[in-house]
C-alpha cells in the first residue's frame, strides 16, 4: 500500500509542477500557490503598441508599451511578477476568487487587437479527508474466515457505497460503486494490502482514509462454540470439582475429630 501511495503522490507532484507553467488551456492551481502564465505567440509581440494582461475580460492586471516600465494596477501590485521570460506573468497567492479567464492581449501599431494567450485558471483547495464508515458488517457464510462489509465513503460534496467480501487479509468487491467523478474531483473505494481505502482527489491534491480489514471483519466472525466456549466451561467444571472435594475432606476431618470422644462399644467393656 505504501508503494501505491508513493506512486500517486509522485504523479500529482509532476502534474502540479507541469500545470504551474502550462502554455495554454486550463490550469489548476492549489489555493495559496502561484501560477505562471506564458505567452507562446512571439510573432504577436514583434510590433506592438500596447500589451496587457486581463482577468475575466475587463479587470486589468497590467499594461506595458515599448520603451516604458510596466504599469501594474493597484489590486495586483504585490501579487504580480512581470515580465517573466518574454511577457509571461506570475500571479501569486491565488485564492478561489482568482478562478477565471486570464488573457494576454496585444494592440499592434495598426490598431489591431489580438489575443496572444488565454488561460482558464481554476483554484482548488486541498482535497478534504474522506469519511470511510462501515455501515453493515455480517458473516458471509458458515465458515469462520470471511465476512461481508458494506462501507460508505463520503465527502462534503459526494458519497459512494461499496460492498466487499473479506477474510482477514483480502477483499473482493461484490457490489456498489467503486468510484464517482464530479467536476474536477474524484472519489474511489478500493482494497489493497489488507485494507479498504477511500481516495479523495482533485486536480491539485489527494488524501485517503483507511480501514484495516482484520480489525472490523474478525469482530463479527462466527466461531465454533465448542472451541470458543470450551475454556470457561472446563475451568468452571474444575472449580466445581475442587469445591466438592474440599467439602468431602472437611466432612471426614470433622468426623474423625468427633470420634475421639465417642464412648467405647460393648465389646470393649
Amino acid at each position: 500500500m505504501k508503494s501505491l501511495v508513493l506512486l500517486l503522490f509522485v504523479a500529482y507532484e509532476l502534474y502540479l509542477c507541469e500545470s504551474q507553467g502550462i502554455s495554454a488551456g486550463t490550469v489548476f492551481v492549489l489555493k495559496g500557490e502561484d501560477v505562471l502564465l506564458k505567452v507562446p505567440d512571439d510573432d504577436a509581440l514583434k510590433d506592438f503598441n500596447l500589451f496587457s494582461w486581463k482577468f475575466n475580460v475587463n479587470i486589468v492586471l497590467l499594461t506595458v508599451s515599448p520603451g516604458n516600465n510596466p504599469n501594474i494596477f493597484p489590486n495586483y501590485k504585490e501579487r504580480v511578477e512581470f515580465p517573466v521570460n518574454n511577457f509571461s506573468v506570475k500571479v501569486k497567492n491565488l485564492q478561489e476568487a482568482d478562478s477565471g479567464v486570464y488573457t494576454a492581449e496585444v494592440l499592434n501599431n495598426l490598431g489591431k487587437l489580438t489575443t496572444a494567450a488565454e488561460y482558464n485558471v481554476k483554484v482548488q483547495d486541498r482535497a478534504s479527508l474522506p469519511l470511510l464508515t462501515v455501515v453493515n458488517n455480517s458473516v458471509s457464510d458458515n465458515s469462520s474466515s470471511s465476512c461481508t462489509l458494506s462501507v460508505t465513503c463520503s465527502t462534503q460534496d459526494s458519497h459512494i457505497n461499496s460492498t466487499f467480501r473479506c477474510d482477514n487479509q483480502t477483499c473482493s468487491q461484490e457490489g456498489g460503486k467503486p468510484s464517482e467523478v464530479i467536476p474536477d474531483t474524484f472519489l474511489q473505494v478500493l482494497q489493497s494490502s489488507g485494507s479498504i481505502i477511500c481516495n479523495h482527489s482533485n486536480q491539485v491534491s489527494w488524501t485517503n482514509s483507511t480501514i484495516i480489514i482484520k480489525d472490523v471483519c474478525t469482530k463479527h466472525i462466527v466461531t465454533d462454540p465448542t472451541s470458543s466456549n470450551s475454556v470457561p466451561i472446563i475451568l468452571g467444571v474444575l472449580f466445581l470439582i475442587l469445591i466438592i472435594i474440599g467439602v468431602v475432606l472437611l466432612y471426614r476431618w470433622k468426623r474423625r475429630q468427633s470420634c475421639r470422644y465417642c464412648p467405647a462399644s460393648g465389646s470393649d467393656r
